[in-house]
């Protein structure tokens, strides 16, 4: 780029970043070639990367001109289609909170998050998405460009807090009505708000989840599914206790913490951050009881964190 030479640019080879931040230059310098190359990446002739972007970065270029809603597209995509390889996160769904006070960074991340999860997610759940709301309703995203799919979550109704109780009546009236399996249905929620999980939720989270266990087991269903409350905005408060069954807390947004989540398809078990501390030790996706705690001490097990030392 520094010596002019647009002509010789091997774009396939153009890191994620630099493709979104030189979009516009690409065109302007090397129009006929570079719409070449996307046309090619839509044909699947030519490749795209993506990995270094969050989610929220991608959908972010979709403000910006034609050519930058387009790479974002095919961005979104390249990320979409590497995830599903790994069939991450398949049984999962998302409730978005897209009220008011969600404005800036913390909605760009829940409306990315919201649509990533019910991308990745299996039939019959695939596309879907859960309101944040009271009266909480279990939306068909519209099928449309990354644009319009987007626009969806966020015209979608929002309220000041939402009731789990009736967000688990809905997966449960949802899985009999198709007589799913127990295989077949939902694995985990997540919450992408901006709020405490006790503000965010009408009852107590005791006696909402011993009656949503109960239900679910009247149904044939042995397992309820978990909550990952992702409050978006950084907070140092503790909402619930660090033991507290069913529910796995995460405060603020960054790539390490979503790696946490996108790597293994969710929450990594206690026992395995347990053998973390030795060598080459694979963590799994959590199948059973998660709480506060757990996650905790799988986000700090890195190698990296090895080397602290406490000096009291």
């Amino acid at each position: 780029m520094s010596a002019q030479e647009w002509e010789s640019i091997p774009y396939n080879r153009v890191a994620s970043v630099a493709m979104r931040n030189y979009t516009d230059i690409f065109l302007h310098r090397d129009n006929k070639r570079f719409r070449e190359y996307l046309e090619n990446v839509k044909a699947g002739k030519a490749k795209i990367t993506a990995g270094a972007l969050l989610p929220h970065e991608i959908i972010g270029k979709l403000k910006g001109s034609s050519g930058a809603a387009i790479v974002a597209e095919l961005q979104w995509k390249r990320m979409v289609d590497e995830l599903l390889k790994n069939e991450k996160l398949t049984n999962c769904l998302a409730i978005c909170d897209v009220s008011g006070s969600m404005f800036g960074t913390p909605m760009e991340v829940a409306v990315a998050l919201g649509l990533l999860v019910s991308e990745l997610c299996e039939e019959p759940w695939k596309g879907h998405v859960i309101t944040f709301s009271a009266f909480p309703e279990l939306h068909l995203i519209r099928e449309g460009n990354l644009r319009s799919k987007t626009e969806f979550i966020r015209q979608m109704d929002a309220g000041m807090n939402t009731d789990f109780q009736k967000v688990f009546d809905k997966i449960l009236e949802s899985a009999v009505n198709k007589n799913l399996p127990e295989e077949k249905m939902i694995k985990r929620v997540f919450v992408f708000s901006d709020m405490e999980f006790d503000k965010a939720s009408e009852n107590p989270w005791d006696t909402d989840y011993m009656v949503i266990q109960r239900k679910f087991q009247e149904k044939g269903y042995k397992n309820v599914p978990e909550i990952v409350f992702w409050n978006l905005r950084d907070s140092s408060a503790t909402p619930v206790t660090a033991t507290q069954n069913g529910v796995a807390l995460v405060s603020g947004f960054s790539k390490n913490l979503l790696t946490l989540f996108l790597e293994e398809g969710g929450i990594i078990k206690p026992e395995d951050v347990r053998n973390l501390a030795g060598e080459d030790v694979k963590a799994e996706a959590s199948t059973g009881e998660m709480n506060p705690e757990a996650v905790m001490e799988a986000a700090i097990s890195g190698e990296l964190y090895q080397k602290l030392v406490v000096h009291d």
